[in-house]
């Protein structure tokens, strides 16, 4: 799923709470997840568990952050979407 036209836009956002290392992620499908901005990880209680989240939508990093001077490819998050001033509705026990 590409966010890239909701950029700056208040968005609904449907899926799954997970946790990644760098942060509290809503996995909207099997390749696309966006982070919950301002909250470092989901509690132990809503993991796995389907979510609303209302908020603007924002891009950060950049594909070139991970790039180092031979060209390999560094370990980090890159280009990534966030969704900023989020509200949160748990939807399912």
């Amino acid at each position: 799923m590409d966010f890239s036209d909701d950029i700056g836009r208040t968005v609904i956002l449907y899926g799954i709470a997970e946790n990644d290392g760098a942060g509290a992620i809503l996995r909207c499908g099997p390749d696309s997840h966006v982070y919950i901005d301002g909250l470092a990880e989901w509690s132990d209680s809503d993991v796995h568990n389907a979510f609303e989240v209302t908020g603007t939508l924002v891009e950060r990093g950049s594909d070139a952050d991970l790039q180092v001077n031979d060209n390999t490819v560094a370990h980090g998050v890159g280009r990534h979407f966030a969704v900023r001033n989020a509200t949160r509705h748990r939807l399912t026990q």
